[in-house]
């Protein structure tokens, strides 16, 4: 018997609810260093041309890429289904505020597929390591599409996490034995169930190509490709040998534009 999409929601939620523990620990996720903030600030400038924008971050967790784009001078909003991770985007919020000034963020409860906004509300919307994660990628990709303004920006930066190769096993098994004796972290807390893993359509992570279609068929124009090895190489150098280990991604951003309707 299949699994409801509500018991999916909630299993999904529950997983980054724990994760939000360490979440900006885990290199790659957490941006470690002004480098690598560097790295991403040019990223956005390049895809998403403009001052001020008002950008739609979907899943955004705790607030690592609204923060950066906040601190470009965007208007943000960021919106996910963990409590828990946006409790912990609030607080580098405030803890940014008082250092830098206020910034032009807000966060809030959404449901990725399911969006609390009017249409057309925003100039770019903005996704890290959250297609992947979807029960109905295309869903959530149209539904995205429609909140844009006219000649908007989709932005999805994702990748393969999980090819099935034997050397990916290998290198998997030697991070996971080695978080649990030098961390004492036990990461089979932090995996979906086999269940949730069955509903989920990409649930070992996705192929440049597949991400390119979801944007294709949404109907957005100019769909390209870019390789974010140059960021991967950043923030190996930063890493433990632990992380290392496994960090060999095909990491990438496809973006696209809502058509300029006349």
């Amino acid at each position: 018997m299949s699994i409801s999409e509500n018991k999916i929601k909630e299993e999904i939620t529950k997983r980054w609810d724990y994760s939000s523990q360490r979440y900006d620990t885990y290199h790659g996720h957490g941006i470690k260093t002004e480098e690598e903030t560097v790295a991403w600030t040019a990223f956005f400038r390049q895809v998403l041309p403009g001052e001020r924008l008002n950008i739609l971050d979907i899943g955004c967790g705790t607030g690592e890429i609204s923060l950066v784009l906040a601190g470009m001078g965007h208007k943000v909003t960021g919106i996910d289904l963990s409590e828990k991770m946006l409790d912990r985007a609030k607080e580098k919020s405030k803890a940014l505020a008082g250092r830098h000034g206020e910034l032009a963020v807000d966060f809030r409860i959404g449901d990725a597929e399911s969006l609390p906004f009017e249409p057309g509300s925003f100039d770019a919307v903005v996704t890290r390591h959250v297609l992947w994660t979807l029960p109905n990628p295309q869903k959530a990709v149209d539904s995205w599409t429609e909140m844009l303004k006219d000649g908007g920006k989709v932005v999805v930066i994702d990748c393969l996490w999980n090819d099935g190769s034997l050397e990916t096993r290998l290198r998997m098994s030697a991070f996971i034995l080695l978080m649990r004796i030098v961390e004492r972290n036990d990461l089979s807390k932090d995996r979906y169930t086999p269940e949730i893993n069955a509903a989920l359509p990409n649930s070992r992570g996705l192929r440049p190509d597949t991400a390119r279609s979801y944007l294709e068929k949404a109907g957005l124009k100019d769909v390209g490709l870019i390789r974010l090895d140059d960021l991967v190489d950043i923030q190996k150098r930063h890493m433990p040998f632990r992380y290392k280990i496994s960090y060999k991604l095909n990491y990438y951003a496809v973006h696209g534009k809502k058509e300029l309707y006349h």
